[in-house]
């Protein structure tokens, strides 16, 4: 499997993508208000130790530690420029800890260390899901939460995305937008021995823009039937929310 999924390599890339994730630390996006709603039983009043994984400049892990204060969070990121951020923006946060690692491998390292792991807006935009999923697994002792694009029937799809406009795309497909079987990941996470698996369907109700023409970047839809559908791109952004009980 495809270790590297850092997809950023020019400095005017990297600078777009910490511009970008800094708009989830400013302003809370709909879809982590939901995680919000689901995992506030589970973390209010506790202290846990949480696994940010891929966790870019940790923006989850600040929105939850508001939720837990009493809980230890590690954010762990391959990025060393994402982690750089992350540790500017929750210096006064003695709580949480950053650290530059390699997810695929995290098992030698941890073992049932942590009671909840997160991976957040990710596992779409890996080569694929199984190895990165079985290291979260082998390190969790209670409940994962995902969040990704699925599919409700036997398919997956691998869309591969180039941003010519991107100094990461002057050579090569430059990101993944996976969409993935949900019942194929439900059937290879219960091989992994969870207990139950709760899916939580993300309807929108915002209206958003469309970025420019050449960028990837998601906005919204009406239909007749007056759902708003998330786009990006060409790709169709099927969000689903996922709680792995273990």
């Amino acid at each position: 499997m495809e270790k590297n999924y850092n997809y950023f390599d020019g400095e005017k890339d990297k600078e777009y993508n910490i511009s970008k994730m800094y708009n989830y630390v400013k302003d809370k996006q709909e879809i982590d208000k939901v995680l919000e709603k689901i995992i506030s039983p589970i973390i209010e009043d506790k202290k846990l130790k949480i696994l940010d994984a891929c966790c870019g400049i940790g923006h989850i892990s600040n929105l939850l530690s508001q939720i837990s204060p009493k809980s230890i969070f590690l954010g762990i990121d391959q990025s060393d420029y994402l982690i750089e951020e992350a540790k500017k923006i929750s210096k006064n946060k003695n709580n949480l800890s950053f650290e530059i690692g390699d997810l695929y491998n995290i098992s030698n390292k941890f073992q049932k260390e942590f009671d909840i792991s997160i991976i957040w807006k990710t596992i779409s935009w890996l080569p694929y899901y199984e190895q990165i999923i079985k290291e979260l697994v082998s390190v969790t002792k209670d409940h994962i939460f995902i969040s990704s694009l699925f599919y409700d029937g036997d398919i997956d799809f691998e869309i591969k995305v180039r941003e010519f406009k991107k100094e990461s795309a002057k050579d090569r497909f430059n990101s993944y937008y996976n969409v993935y079987s949900l019942p194929r990941f439900k059937k290879y996470v219960y091989g992994l021995g969870a207990k139950n698996i709760e899916v939580y369907n993300f309807d929108i109700n915002l209206d958003i823009p469309k970025p420019p023409i050449d960028e990837m970047g998601t906005y919204t839809e009406k239909l007749e039937s007056g759902k708003k559908i998330q786009i990006s791109g060409a790709v169709v952004m099927s969000w689903k929310i996922i709680r792995v009980d273990l």
